[in-house]
Parts: C-alpha cells; structure tokens; sequence
C-alpha cells in the first residue's frame, strides 16, 4: 500500500506525536520539540503528512514569520525512507506555504539526517558548514496573490514527462518554445528569438491543455488559464474583462498565460460580428505580450480556419503549432502508460494500438479503464481469470468510440499544411 501525502490535520496529532517519539533515538533524525510541536499545528502552523491508512509515516511541519519559512519537524518512519516520501511532503508544503505569502524558505539540519536528500531534490541550498538549507521560491508573494486570483497555479516539472507518446510535437515545443525560454542568454548570442505568442490546434482531447501546462512546468513558470467562461460577464464587457486580466497578470515576473477555446473569443469577425470588439482588444494585448520579456502568451483552439484572419497574420503568433491526433507511435505509448498501473497479463500492445485508430489520450484511458472495470466485476462474482484479460481489453476497445472522425481528421491535416508555422 502506498502512502497518501496530505496536510497535518489536528485529528493527526496523536499518531505524529507516536512517530515523533519512536524516531527520537534514530541517529539521523533532528529530535522535534513534542510540545511545541502541538502548540504550532494547534495554532494552526502549516504541515504535511505521509499517511499509510491511519497511520502516520512522515511528518514536515513548519513556522511562518513574515514570508520567511522555517521548517522545524522532518520525521519518516524508518521502513519508509528512500521512497520519495520527503520530497513529496517537502512539494506539498511549498505549495502551502507559497499561498500564504512565504518567499523563502529555511531548514536547519546537520549533514546526513533525514530530510537532507529532500532539500536538495526540491532545490534547497546548503549554507556554509552548519548545513543550512534555503530556498528563494520562484515568485514572490505579491506576484502569488495575481496568480491566485486568477485561479493561476506552479505545474509540476515532471508533467512533461507523463506526456505519453506525441514525440514530434514534444520534440517541437521542447526546441522552438521551451529551450529558448530556459536558455536565453544562448538563443540572443544565435540570434534566436524567444516566442511570446503561441497558437496550438488540433482535434479536441489531443493534449493542448495538458502541453501548456507542461510548457510552464519546464519553465518554472505560473500557469494561468483564462477561459472563455471565466469572462462572461456580456459581450460588451468581455473584451474589458479581457484587457484588464492580461493587463494584471503583464504585472508577473514570468509567466504562461493559456487561453483555450480560443475560437470563441477571436472567431471570424465577418461570421460572428459579436466578437468585433474582443478581437480588437486581442489585437492590442498582443504586441504587448511580445514586447514584455518572460511572458508567454498561448491560445488553443480544435478549428484554426475559425479564427479571425487578422490575428493569425504572422507578426501576431510567433508560431502556429499543429497538435495531432496520435499515430501508430503515440498510441503505442499511451497504451503503455495506461495499462502500467493495471493488473493485466501480456496485453499486445500493438493490436490495441493499431485497433484504436482516432483515439485521444482520454479515450485509450476511458478504455483501459473499461476493461479493468469488466475484470473488477468478473473477479468480484468469483470469475476467472483474475486479472485484466486481452478479451477485456478487446471488448473496451469495440465499445469506445475514438473522438477523432475522419472528417475531424481530414479537417486537421487541411489546416496543419494551410496554417502551421513552426
């Protein structure tokens, strides 16, 4: 069974302080202050627990001053070390303490106790020979109060990583959007300009979402989604409603700013006249965000000819990115990582594969997900096999409709080869 990281509740303190005791005598675990440590979570200190049912394997607790941090409890159960628990619990806090306005953050531990292989995984350094463990989070604390509001959040690194397949347009985004974001100073010595403007389309469920959030998690960047619906206040207010929301968030320091569906708000003027004044006020945001350094501006949309013609002259978008359907390759690798956590025996991933043409990532989960549900109810009534069969598997295959239609599919590579700018 694996541990649930989640945050200190009062209703914990009986079973941390339980583990605080037995991990009292271990050599390298800084010995905790039992009573302050009841005082602070009863006074509402902010902390972070690794929880195996009701019990308690892994505590991080802090204290807040100001924006300043310091982390005083750092506790693992000693069956559960090397596990990843620390780093874990250590990015579960962060988060918590960046909402509460907390720019750095502090750890006291001498070398080789627990929680030092945490610090340095989430990017803490060490201070001189007392092994003093600091962290200058990436946005200040003004600047997170913008990203709250905004509904804004810090994805994580390893998003990038848990897109599935998609290799061409990873390989893309990662070269023409991430590097010269992450590297700067090298791209201005080649002369190659960073992008602020990005446009990603393609079929629905084909992971445009998913590749912006993946975008800022590479950066280290805030992402904040500004949705159609979010801004529906009329469409006399909507393009002021728009203006002054990129307007706040040009106040960042760095960050994405997504806007999906963006054919709702910036469609064919001569098609939809409501948008007018939306498109205009596109049309001024625009160059600003080209102009303001460490601001990525990206719109997504399933239907690129929708989009009025005068946004998509080059000089707007910086680059046009065709964001498929799967081929072969990709659904080979999303079959993959769906069927890794599930309890099946030998799946031919290349008949599953080939049989789930026009498939979205969401469609290969939804089958998966069948399949183990057919295998749930079987075992549950004493069926056999005991396990996720190839027949399951087969079954959820011929039930699941693909997303992509042929025409969805013919319409996308029509737009890729009339519109892409890569």
């Amino acid at each position: 069974m694996s541990a649930v990281i989640r945050d200190l509740l009062l209703t914990d303190i009986g079973s941390a302080v339980r583990l605080l005791e037995e991990c009292r005598m271990l050599a390298d675990t800084k010995p905790a202050d039992i009573a302050q440590f009841v005082n602070d979570v009863s006074s509402g200190a902010p902390g972070v627990v690794a929880a195996e049912g009701d019990q308690i394997v892994g505590i991080i607790q802090a204290r807040t001053v100001a924006d300043d941090a310091w982390i005083n409890v750092v506790v693992i159960d000693a069956a559960w070390r090397h596990q990843g628990l620390g780093s874990a619990m250590l990015q579960r806090l962060e988060e918590k303490l960046m909402h509460l306005g907390v720019r750095k953050i502090s750890a006291l531990l001498s070398s080789a106790q627990a929680g030092e292989t945490a610090l340095v995984n989430r990017g803490f350094s060490s201070i001189h020979d007392l092994v003093l463990y600091e962290k200058l989070e990436p946005i200040a604390p003004t600047a997170m109060r913008i990203v709250d509001q905004y509904g804004g959040e810090i994805p994580s690194e390893s998003l990038w990583d848990r897109v599935a397949g998609m290799h061409e347009e990873k390989k893309i985004i990662a070269g023409r959007v991430v590097a010269p974001l992450a590297d700067p100073s090298t791209a201005l010595k080649v002369g190659v300009r960073a992008p602020a403007t990005v446009l990603l389309f393609g079929p629905p469920g084909t992971g445009k979402t998913t590749f912006a959030k993946a975008i800022a998690g590479r950066l280290g960047w805030p992402f904040i989604e500004l949705l159609p619906s979010k801004l529906e206040s009329g469409v006399d207010s909507m393009s002021s409603e728009l203006r002054s929301a990129m307007n706040d968030l040009l106040r960042l320091d760095h960050a994405v700013v997504f806007i999906d569906e963006f054919d709702e708000i910036a469609s064919a003027r001569e098609r939809n006249p409501t948008t007018k004044g939306v498109v205009n006020e596109l049309l001024k945001m625009i160059p600003l965000y080209r102009s303001a350094p460490g601001h990525l501006l990206v719109c997504a949309t399933n239907f690129v000819g929708d989009i009025d013609s005068a946004v998509l002259r080059p000089g707007r978008f910086d680059l046009v990115i065709p964001i498929g359907p799967p081929d072969l390759v990709a659904r080979r690798a999303l079959w993959e990582a769906a069927l890794a956590p599930l309890d099946q025996r030998d799946a031919d991933i290349e008949k599953l594969a080939n049989n789930s043409g026009g498939y979205t990532p969401g469609d290969v989960e939804l089958a998966a997900q069948r399949a183990a549900a057919a295998a749930f109810d079987r075992i549950r009534e004493g069926g056999a096999p005991a396990y996720i069969s190839q027949e399951d598997l087969d079954a959820a295959v011929a039930r699941t409709r693909g997303s992509v239609t042929s025409d969805i599919c013919e319409r996308f590579a029509q737009e890729a080869e009339r519109f892409a700018r890569v």
